[in-house]
């Protein structure tokens, strides 16, 4: 074996081995799709678990558990969800969230029209009076 033939053999490893370096870093570098956002909260006489579909630019969905404070669910609710930057007043029309039974509701589209902290204001009117819950996000860009 020649000195060239063995300087090329040794570039050719070099090269692959770059290659491979630059794949594993882009495949452990590249976004995954993100997870829901889940928040819990209460009041005295509700359990309450929000999950945000994206805190991005734009409309998001929004799923809300509504539960009383022994977990039973809370299927006789009317659920509203309003987004507030607090910072700028802008704010939202006040979504009515769909009843999908046990005692899960979903608002399809809630509108987050600029990045930095919000407020998602929730109105749960489960006929024995009107429970309000305030869950303070962060929407990036």
């Amino acid at each position: 074996m020649s000195v060239f033939t063995g300087r090329r053999s040794l570039r050719i490893v070099a090269a692959v081995s770059v290659v491979v370096v630059v794949a594993v870093l882009g495949w452990l570098c590249w976004p995954s799709p993100h997870a829901p956002v889940v928040l819990k909260t209460g009041t005295p006489q509700h359990l309450v678990t929000v999950s945000i579909d994206s805190l991005r630019l734009g409309d998001t969905a929004v799923d809300v558990t509504v539960t009383d404070r022994a977990g039973a669910p809370v299927d006789h609710a009317a659920v509203r969800v309003q987004a507030i930057q607090p910072l700028m007043g802008h704010a939202g029309a006040p979504i009515s969230a769909a009843a999908n039974g046990s005692g899960r509701f979903h608002a399809p589209a809630v509108s987050l029209m600029m990045t930095g902290p919000w407020e998602l204001h929730l109105s749960i009117d489960a006929h024995d009076g009107i429970d309000q819950v305030t869950l303070p996000v962060w929407v990036g860009g």
